[in-house]
Protein backbone atom coordinates (compact mmCIF):
# COMPACT_ATOMS: atom_id res chain seq x y z
CA UNK A 1 0.00 0.00 0.00
CA UNK A 2 1.31 3.63 -0.82
CA UNK A 3 2.37 5.46 2.10
CA UNK A 4 1.30 9.09 2.51
CA UNK A 5 2.57 11.73 4.13
CA UNK A 6 0.32 15.46 4.41
CA UNK A 7 1.51 18.47 6.22
CA UNK A 8 -0.21 21.50 6.00
CA UNK A 9 -3.30 20.59 8.72
CA UNK A 10 -5.32 23.89 7.98
CA UNK A 11 -9.27 24.23 7.35
CA UNK A 12 -8.56 22.60 4.08
CA UNK A 13 -5.47 20.19 4.95
CA UNK A 14 -7.13 18.82 7.92
CA UNK A 15 -10.61 17.30 5.97
CA UNK A 16 -7.91 16.17 3.00
CA UNK A 17 -5.98 14.26 5.57
CA UNK A 18 -9.03 12.13 6.92
CA UNK A 19 -10.30 11.75 3.24
CA UNK A 20 -6.63 10.01 2.68
CA UNK A 21 -6.93 8.07 5.82
CA UNK A 22 -11.01 6.71 4.99
CA UNK A 23 -9.22 5.86 1.90
CA UNK A 24 -7.36 3.15 3.65
CA UNK A 25 -3.70 4.85 3.12
CA UNK A 26 -0.94 4.52 6.04
CA UNK A 27 -0.44 8.37 6.80
CA UNK A 28 2.15 10.52 8.24
CA UNK A 29 1.15 13.99 9.36
CA UNK A 30 2.99 16.82 10.36
CA UNK A 31 2.11 20.54 11.24
CA UNK A 32 3.37 23.48 12.39
CA UNK A 33 1.38 23.32 15.46
CA UNK A 34 1.43 20.20 16.94
CA UNK A 35 -2.26 19.92 17.91
CA UNK A 36 -3.75 20.02 14.49
CA UNK A 37 -1.44 16.64 14.13
CA UNK A 38 -3.07 15.01 17.17
CA UNK A 39 -6.39 15.88 15.68
CA UNK A 40 -6.19 13.56 12.70
CA UNK A 41 -6.95 9.93 14.25
CA UNK A 42 -5.51 7.29 13.13
CA UNK A 43 -2.47 8.93 11.42
CA UNK A 44 1.50 8.47 12.70
CA UNK A 45 2.84 12.23 13.84
CA UNK A 46 6.16 13.43 12.40
CA UNK A 47 8.20 15.35 14.97
CA UNK A 48 9.20 17.13 11.27
CA UNK A 49 8.70 17.96 7.66
CA UNK A 50 11.79 15.40 7.15
CA UNK A 51 10.36 12.62 9.21
CA UNK A 52 7.07 12.91 7.43
CA UNK A 53 8.44 13.12 3.83
CA UNK A 54 10.87 10.39 4.65
CA UNK A 55 8.19 8.56 5.56
CA UNK A 56 6.17 8.27 2.82
CA UNK A 57 6.21 7.07 -0.96
CA UNK A 58 4.45 10.43 -1.68
CA UNK A 59 4.69 13.79 0.15
CA UNK A 60 1.28 16.07 -0.05
CA UNK A 61 1.31 19.72 1.12
CA UNK A 62 -1.35 22.04 1.91
CA UNK A 63 0.41 25.46 2.99
CA UNK A 64 -0.78 29.16 3.11
CA UNK A 65 1.24 30.37 0.83
CA UNK A 66 5.20 30.79 -1.07
CA UNK A 67 6.80 31.43 1.84
CA UNK A 68 5.12 28.87 3.73
CA UNK A 69 5.82 26.20 1.50
CA UNK A 70 9.67 27.41 1.07
CA UNK A 71 9.99 27.06 4.92
CA UNK A 72 8.86 24.07 5.41
CA UNK A 73 10.76 22.47 2.10
CA UNK A 74 13.77 23.74 3.02
CA UNK A 75 16.36 23.46 5.83
CA UNK A 76 17.92 20.36 7.54
CA UNK A 77 14.28 19.33 8.77
CA UNK A 78 12.73 20.41 5.58
CA UNK A 79 10.62 17.81 3.09
CA UNK A 80 13.40 17.79 0.75
CA UNK A 81 15.88 16.45 3.17
CA UNK A 82 13.37 13.19 3.37
CA UNK A 83 12.97 12.73 -0.02
CA UNK A 84 14.87 10.13 -2.44
CA UNK A 85 13.96 8.95 -5.91
CA UNK A 86 10.70 7.77 -6.97
CA UNK A 87 8.92 9.92 -4.59
CA UNK A 88 6.14 12.11 -5.44
CA UNK A 89 5.86 15.02 -3.91
CA UNK A 90 2.30 16.78 -4.65
CA UNK A 91 1.82 20.23 -3.63
CA UNK A 92 -2.32 21.04 -2.94
CA UNK A 93 -1.12 24.89 -1.93
CA UNK A 94 -2.09 28.11 -3.84
CA UNK A 95 1.38 29.77 -4.84
CA UNK A 96 2.90 31.43 -8.04
CA UNK A 97 4.12 29.17 -10.90
CA UNK A 98 7.77 30.38 -9.67
CA UNK A 99 7.35 28.74 -6.23
CA UNK A 100 5.99 25.61 -7.72
CA UNK A 101 8.49 25.20 -10.37
CA UNK A 102 11.22 26.41 -7.54
CA UNK A 103 10.03 23.08 -5.51
CA UNK A 104 10.29 20.86 -8.98
CA UNK A 105 13.75 21.60 -9.05
CA UNK A 106 14.29 20.91 -5.20
CA UNK A 107 12.40 17.68 -6.10
CA UNK A 108 14.75 16.80 -8.66
CA UNK A 109 18.06 17.14 -7.13
CA UNK A 110 16.53 14.35 -4.60
CA UNK A 111 15.30 12.12 -8.16
CA UNK A 112 11.77 12.68 -6.98
CA UNK A 113 8.54 14.08 -9.05
CA UNK A 114 6.71 17.23 -8.23
CA UNK A 115 3.04 18.07 -9.39
CA UNK A 116 1.11 21.25 -8.44
CA UNK A 117 -2.48 20.14 -7.88
CA UNK A 118 -3.90 23.13 -6.08
CA UNK A 119 -7.64 23.09 -5.43
CA UNK A 120 -11.07 24.75 -6.97
CA UNK A 121 -13.56 24.25 -3.56
CA UNK A 122 -13.64 24.99 -0.29
CA UNK A 123 -13.91 23.38 3.22
CA UNK A 124 -17.37 21.80 2.48
CA UNK A 125 -15.84 19.83 -0.97
CA UNK A 126 -12.57 19.28 1.38
CA UNK A 127 -14.69 17.19 3.27
CA UNK A 128 -16.98 15.47 0.85
CA UNK A 129 -13.88 14.64 -1.37
CA UNK A 130 -15.98 16.77 -4.49
CA UNK A 131 -12.94 19.02 -4.64
CA UNK A 132 -11.60 19.68 -8.59
CA UNK A 133 -7.84 19.45 -8.74
CA UNK A 134 -6.25 21.99 -11.35
CA UNK A 135 -2.59 20.38 -12.14
CA UNK A 136 0.58 21.18 -13.85
CA UNK A 137 2.98 18.42 -14.03
CA UNK A 138 3.62 15.13 -15.73
CA UNK A 139 0.76 13.12 -16.96
CA UNK A 140 2.66 10.08 -16.09
CA UNK A 141 3.35 11.10 -12.41
CA UNK A 142 0.13 12.10 -11.99
CA UNK A 143 -1.51 8.92 -13.02
CA UNK A 144 0.94 7.47 -10.54
CA UNK A 145 -0.70 9.72 -7.68
CA UNK A 146 -4.45 8.66 -8.89
CA UNK A 147 -5.14 6.94 -6.10
CA UNK A 148 -4.68 9.98 -3.69
CA UNK A 149 -5.85 12.00 -6.07
CA UNK A 150 -9.03 10.26 -6.15
CA UNK A 151 -9.10 10.03 -2.47
CA UNK A 152 -9.28 14.23 -2.23
CA UNK A 153 -11.36 15.35 -5.06
CA UNK A 154 -14.30 14.70 -7.84
CA UNK A 155 -11.96 15.63 -10.73
CA UNK A 156 -8.17 15.85 -11.86
CA UNK A 157 -8.05 18.57 -14.48
CA UNK A 158 -4.47 18.91 -16.46
CA UNK A 159 -3.35 22.11 -17.55
CA UNK A 160 0.32 21.67 -18.45
CA UNK A 161 3.62 21.25 -17.38
CA UNK A 162 4.85 22.17 -13.70
CA UNK A 163 3.86 25.39 -12.41
CA UNK A 164 0.58 25.34 -15.14
CA UNK A 165 -1.66 24.31 -11.97
CA UNK A 166 -0.55 27.00 -9.80
CA UNK A 167 -1.68 29.27 -12.76
CA UNK A 168 -4.97 27.87 -13.46
CA UNK A 169 -6.00 28.00 -9.70
CA UNK A 170 -4.58 31.89 -9.68
CA UNK A 171 -6.87 32.81 -12.78
CA UNK A 172 -9.88 31.01 -11.21
CA UNK A 173 -9.18 32.81 -7.79
CA UNK A 174 -9.28 36.14 -10.07
CA UNK A 175 -12.67 35.79 -11.22
CA UNK A 176 -14.07 35.37 -7.86
CA UNK A 177 -11.69 38.01 -6.35
CA UNK A 178 -12.66 40.81 -8.62
CA UNK A 179 -16.43 39.68 -9.41
CA UNK A 180 -16.90 40.41 -5.67
CA UNK A 181 -14.93 43.53 -5.41
CA UNK A 182 -16.73 45.19 -8.68
CA UNK A 183 -20.18 44.04 -7.26
CA UNK A 184 -19.31 45.76 -3.47
CA UNK A 185 -18.20 48.79 -4.99
CA UNK A 186 -21.26 49.23 -7.24
CA UNK A 187 -23.53 48.39 -4.09
CA UNK A 188 -21.49 51.70 -2.37
CA UNK A 189 -21.71 53.44 -5.81
CA UNK A 190 -26.04 53.49 -5.87
CA UNK A 191 -25.51 54.37 -2.34
CA UNK A 192 -23.36 57.72 -2.66
CA UNK A 193 -26.07 58.69 -6.00
CA UNK A 194 -28.92 57.86 -3.58
CA UNK A 195 -30.64 54.98 -4.68
CA UNK A 196 -32.46 52.66 -2.74
CA UNK A 197 -30.18 50.00 -1.04
CA UNK A 198 -32.55 47.31 -1.08
CA UNK A 199 -34.08 47.41 -4.76
CA UNK A 200 -31.01 48.63 -5.89
CA UNK A 201 -29.52 44.65 -4.72
CA UNK A 202 -32.65 43.06 -6.07
CA UNK A 203 -32.22 44.72 -9.53
CA UNK A 204 -28.11 43.93 -9.72
CA UNK A 205 -28.67 40.12 -8.27
CA UNK A 206 -31.06 39.59 -11.23
CA UNK A 207 -29.18 40.41 -14.13
CA UNK A 208 -27.40 38.09 -15.95
CA UNK A 209 -23.38 39.56 -15.24
CA UNK A 210 -23.75 38.38 -11.45
CA UNK A 211 -23.22 34.79 -10.80
CA UNK A 212 -25.50 32.79 -9.01
CA UNK A 213 -22.14 32.10 -6.60
CA UNK A 214 -22.49 35.75 -5.58
CA UNK A 215 -26.41 35.85 -4.96
CA UNK A 216 -25.85 32.61 -2.36
CA UNK A 217 -22.87 34.68 -0.79
CA UNK A 218 -25.41 37.37 -0.63
CA UNK A 219 -28.18 35.12 1.05
CA UNK A 220 -25.06 33.38 3.43
CA UNK A 221 -23.95 37.02 4.71
CA UNK A 222 -27.60 38.04 4.88
CA UNK A 223 -27.94 34.86 7.30
CA UNK A 224 -24.99 36.12 9.54
CA UNK A 225 -21.87 34.76 6.85
CA UNK A 226 -20.21 32.14 9.58
CA UNK A 227 -18.26 29.99 9.14
CA UNK A 228 -16.17 31.24 6.61
CA UNK A 229 -15.59 29.22 3.71
CA UNK A 230 -12.66 30.80 2.49
CA UNK A 231 -11.34 33.20 4.49
CA UNK A 232 -10.82 36.88 3.20
CA UNK A 233 -7.38 37.55 4.20
CA UNK A 234 -6.19 34.15 2.12
CA UNK A 235 -8.15 36.07 -1.08
CA UNK A 236 -6.17 39.26 -0.76
CA UNK A 237 -2.86 37.07 -0.90
CA UNK A 238 -4.03 35.23 -3.47
CA UNK A 239 -4.73 38.49 -5.42
CA UNK A 240 -1.66 39.66 -4.54
CA UNK A 241 0.33 36.79 -6.03
CA UNK A 242 -1.77 37.37 -9.01
CA UNK A 243 -0.13 40.94 -9.16
CA UNK A 244 3.42 39.33 -8.58
CA UNK A 245 2.97 36.72 -10.99
CA UNK A 246 1.02 38.68 -14.19
CA UNK A 247 4.46 41.45 -14.32
CA UNK A 248 3.27 43.95 -11.51
CA UNK A 249 0.44 46.70 -11.15
CA UNK A 250 0.80 48.36 -14.69
CA UNK A 251 0.29 44.86 -15.86
CA UNK A 252 -2.83 43.71 -14.39
CA UNK A 253 -4.43 47.13 -13.47
CA UNK A 254 -7.99 45.66 -12.44
CA UNK A 255 -6.16 43.00 -10.31
CA UNK A 256 -4.56 44.97 -8.20
CA UNK A 257 -7.39 47.45 -7.63
CA UNK A 258 -9.64 44.61 -6.05
CA UNK A 259 -6.63 43.52 -4.13
CA UNK A 260 -6.50 46.60 -2.20
CA UNK A 261 -10.46 46.73 -1.85
CA UNK A 262 -9.48 43.51 0.24
CA UNK A 263 -6.52 44.80 1.84
CA UNK A 264 -9.06 47.57 3.24
CA UNK A 265 -11.54 45.14 4.58
CA UNK A 266 -8.77 42.77 6.00
CA UNK A 267 -6.91 45.71 8.02
CA UNK A 268 -10.58 46.97 8.90
CA UNK A 269 -11.04 43.82 11.11
CA UNK A 270 -12.57 41.01 8.63
CA UNK A 271 -9.10 39.41 7.63
CA UNK A 272 -10.61 35.97 9.48
CA UNK A 273 -13.74 36.34 7.78
CA UNK A 274 -15.26 35.05 4.51
CA UNK A 275 -13.96 36.71 1.84
CA UNK A 276 -17.77 37.90 0.93
CA UNK A 277 -17.69 39.91 3.82
CA UNK A 278 -15.98 42.56 1.35
CA UNK A 279 -19.32 43.17 -0.10
CA UNK A 280 -20.51 44.11 3.26
CA UNK A 281 -16.61 46.14 3.65
CA UNK A 282 -17.34 48.35 0.34
CA UNK A 283 -21.59 48.35 0.12
CA UNK A 284 -22.97 48.08 3.71
CA UNK A 285 -24.29 45.52 6.07
CA UNK A 286 -27.06 42.93 4.89
CA UNK A 287 -30.23 41.38 6.29
CA UNK A 288 -33.04 38.95 5.57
Amino acid sequence: MTRVAFLGLGAMGAPMARRILAAGFPLTVWNRNPERARAIEGATIARTPRQAAAAADIVCTMLSDPAALQAVADGEDGLVAGLSSGKIWLDFSTVTPAASRRAAERAREKGADFCDVPVAGSVKPATDGTLKLLAGGDGPVLSRAKGILDAVSAETLHFGGVGQGSAMKLVNNLMYGVTFAAFGEALALAQSLGLPAERTRGWLLSIPSVPPYLRDKMDFLAAGGEPAAFQLSLMEKDLRLLVEAGGGPARVPVVDAARGDYERARVSGLGEKDFAHVLSFLGGPFSK
